[in-house]
């Protein structure tokens, strides 16, 4: 039987996918879509796909079926057309009835429309425009197969032009492989440049050619390749910049044919034997830099160089000179991998050995395999002789270690003089030469100083005992890298063998030092001890190493203090103190301590304890003490027993000097005044020394009553204004209220107040003396009495201030006669 129309439909759908699937362009894809839904059994009346310039935004008409009119190519501007709204907000539109559409632009003019967006992976690439005569023609299923034939054609026109790029891409890039497979696969120099002249040669059809590097130093151009050109073989041949045809063309930096060269005025001298005709030269150049030149000449005399040679030319000197300047490079960078791994290796074995003599042996053998030179010396600067001092020498016949140059004398004693590296081409004729190098063989030689920043240390001679071989600018290069490590390897040795010396210095003062010195870490724990150490406490080194110092030498009662002293001896604070330790035997011994931190690079990494043995000290001190309080002792015993015989003679003077008084005997009275008088001096003078005597036997005693104060003040002020007045000095009495009773001892209190102004107004001259007195609280009953003597005269200095109860002591002898 006859189809349904839904399988009718179904087999239209796959024709379809079937077309676009088998289009290989965008417009055939475009028509694929176009006549596949034109389809009868479809009901589709007209369909257009409108794929957008991206240059002007513009919707162009690629393929339509069903508009006999249609222009072809037609464009629809932004903001025109129903068409346009799917690439706005990139959803499907449905126009059910166009007639009221007002951006419906006029195809059937009735009926309805569907505008479905074009994606390419996401992006907005044109509109399918699909058209019934018949309104509201479109129902769900109509906009499903119209999405998926968007879907679809999108998918397809993403494909071709991803396919389009690749395939563009890949011819371009063929044509550049061709021309650089043979270039870029050769980094060996030598074998490039020859391949470099063949390929050019090939391009372009001529018998002979010619290749030149340019040499910055020197700027000359140097023949590095040479194809067929005969008897004379150029290579090796020098121009200077601007010197026959590759110089011109490398200082013009173009192009340049010449159409017969033996008749050219420019020809170079160097090619007279030449007998070609025509030249073309071309510089080599990246971005204005100058690497070289190239040079074609051909064996025919009618071959004359045209421009399609020039383009040709043109095309491939920019790429050779990208070839060469790559494989220079390259050169450069492994003949730098080269020096870095010799340097490497150099310093590797600097760092590890610290014996001088080893390692300048190894710094000289590399320096000889680099430099690749027939042998090598090293010198050490003696700064206190003033000498060159040879300490290694590798592969030169004799061997000069030992041997001394005066500052100038030889190579190495020049550069030491001068600071600066030297080349001596011919030695054997150097008038400079040392007698010390008496070896015919030495034919050329290159020294250098080994500095530390301005500092000289030594000096190092690379020698070749080839007549041929010069040293140049590089291999002085190569020199001057070895130089600094050789020096640092001299100053580093150096530098260990004077802290080895110092180390050991420290360690004989520590070890026969008298006192007792033990070295912690930051954990307490014992490091090193020194002999005196072992003998004080009776322990050994080696049984307390890593172990807690205060576990052998404290007790229960010092243990705390210890640690705690130990700690702050680690936080920087030095400690020093009198205490006790334990002996190995639990005996006591009695120890001035002191604590330093050890500090390393800012860090306190542990701590020195110094313990001095101070029992012998302890004992003087205590004889001595003992000695002081038996004088006084025995002060106190005397000076009661001489007051008594003294009480008598002040008496019996005083009796006699009555009696003789009252009898009229004048002249006798005079000499019992004097008597008396001097016996009073002496008494108060024992009541001195005995008050000393008790307070410092510790019986000092007091006799507390109550007595009137305002009038004990008034007996002390009458007892010292002659001494003031005596001085020109004002004596005055500041006491704002009456003080009322006291109880106290009388007889001390008025003795300290007479000695404090006594000794005020001794020490003054024309100022003031004044006596304070205040009662706290204000009232005349309860508080205390704080007495004040003030005066304007010479004062005490801190020292003297530091001196004020020590016993028997005074302030200096000058102020007492002042």
């Amino acid at each position: 039987g006859p189809m349904s129309s839904a399988a009718t439909r179904q087999a239209a759908i796959l024709r379809l996918s079937a077309a676009i699937a088998a289009a290989e362009s965008e417009e055939a894809i475009c028509r694929a879509v176009a006549d596949g839904l034109c389809d009868t059994s479809l009901g589709y009346d007209f369909v257009a796909v409108l794929l957008v310039d991206e240059a002007t935004g513009d919707r162009v008409l690629t393929a339509s079926s069903g508009w006999a009119d249609a222009p072809p190519a037609l464009r629809i501007l932004p903001g025109e057309g129903l068409s346009e709204l799917p690439l706005l907000d990139g959803r499907l539109h449905y126009a059910p009835q166009v007639t009221e559409e007002t951006r419906y632009l006029p195809t059937l003019n009735q009926g309805s429309e569907v505008d479905v967006p074009l994606l390419v992976n996401d992006r907005l690439v044109g509109v399918l425009v699909v058209e019934s005569r018949t309104p509201h023609a479109f129902d769900d299923d109509d906009l499903q197969v119209l999405e998926a034939a968007a879907t679809q054609a999108g998918i397809a026109i993403g494909r071709t032009r991803l396919l389009t790029a690749a395939h563009r891409r890949a011819e371009e890039e063929e044509a550049l492989r061709a021309t650089m497979a043979d270039l870029s696969a050769q980094l060996e120099l030598s074998v490039l440049l020859q391949s470099v002249l063949e390929r050019a040669m090939g391009l372009l059809g001529v018998t002979h050619g010619e290749l030149a590097i340019y040499e910055p130093e020197s700027e000359e151009l140097v023949i590095v390749a040479s194809m067929n050109m005969g008897k004379r073989d150029t290579l090796g041949t020098r121009m200077r910049l601007g010197e026959g045809a590759m110089g011109t063309a490398a200082r013009s930096g173009t192009p340049l044919i010449i159409a017969d060269y033996t008749v050219w005025e420019g020809r170079s001298a160097k090619y007279d034997a030449v007998d070609f005709h025509a030249v073309m030269v071309a510089p080599l150049l990246i971005g204005g830099r100058l690497l070289g030149a190239l040079a074609f000449m051909d064996r025919d005399p009618a071959r004359r160089f045209g421009d399609t040679d020039l383009r040709l030319l043109n095309l491939f000197a920019p790429q050779a000179a990208v070839a060469i300047d790559n494989a220079q490079l390259l050169t450069a960078e492994k003949r730098r991998a080269r020096e870095q791994e010799a340097l490497l290796d150099t310093l590797k074995d600097l760092s590890g050995e610290l014996e001088l003599s080893r390692v300048l042996q190894g710094v000289l053998q590399r320096a000889v395999s680099l430099l690749n030179v027939t042998g090598a010396e090293l010198a050490t600067w003696d700064a206190e002789g003033g000498e060159l001092v040879i300490v290694a020498s590798h592969n030169m016949g004799t061997d000069a270690v030992g041997t001394r140059m005066r500052h100038g004398e030889g190579a190495m004693g020049r550069v030491a003089e001068t600071k600066e590296s030297l080349i001596i081409p011919r030695y054997q004729e150097w008038a400079s030469r040392s007698p010390s190098y008496t070896q015919s063989t030495v034919q050329s030689v290159m020294a250098a100083p080994l500095l530390i920043g301005p500092r000289l240390v030594g000096a190092i001679a690379s020698v070749h005992s080839d007549p041929q071989r010069t040293f140049g600018r590089e291999d002085l290069r190569l020199l001057e890298l070895f130089a600094p490590q050789a020096a640092i390897a001299i100053e580093n040795a150096r530098l260990f063998t004077e802290s080895s010396r110092q180390r050991q210095y420290l360690q004989e003062l520590v070890r026969n030092s008298p006192v007792a010195i033990v070295t912690l870490d930051a954990r307490h724990n014992v490091v090193s001890c020194n002999p005196a150490f072992e003998a004080l406490f009776d322990y050994a080194e080696a049984e307390m190493q890593g172990r807690n110092l205060d576990d052998f030498i404290t007790t229960e009662d010092t243990r705390i203090d210890a640690v705690a002293y130990t700690r702050q001896a680690l936080a920087d604070k030095p400690v020093k103190i009198i205490s006790q330790r334990r002996r190995r035997d639990g005996s006591l011994v009695d120890v001035e301590v002191l604590g330093v931190p050890v500090v390393l690079d800012g860090k306190t990494v542990g701590l020195m304890a110094l313990y001095h043995d101070i029992t012998e000290l302890l004992r003087a001190q205590e004889a001595a003490e003992e000695a002081s309080q038996a004088k006084s002792q025995f002060l106190a015993n005397m000076s009661h027993e001489l007051r008594t015989p003294l009480n008598a003679i002040i008496g019996y003077s005083e009796m006699m000097e009555e009696e003789f008084a009252d009898d009229g005997h004048d002249v006798h009275v005079a000499d019992l005044r004097k008597i008396s008088s001097a016996g009073k001096h002496l008494l108060s003078l024992i009541n001195e020394i005995l008050d000393l005597s008790k307070i410092e036997a510790g019986k000092m005693d007091l006799f507390l009553e109550d007595f009137d104060a305002d009038a004990t003040l008034q007996e002390v002020l009458t007892t010292v204004r002659p001494m003031a007045e005596k001085g020109g000095n004002t004596l005055e009495l500041t006491c704002p209220t009456p003080l009322g009773t006291l109880r106290g001892d009388v007889v001390k209190t008025r003795q300290i107040l007479l000695n404090l102004l006594s000794n005020a107004c001794k020490f003054t001259q024309g100022g003031r003396v004044v006596l304070e007195a205040e009662r706290s609280g204000g009232s005349a009953q309860g508080g205390l009495v704080r007495f004040t003597v003030r005066d304007s005269g010479i004062g005490m200095t801190e020292e003297q201030l530091g001196h004020l109860f020590e016993a028997f002591s005074q302030a200096e002898a000058s102020t007492t006669r002042r």
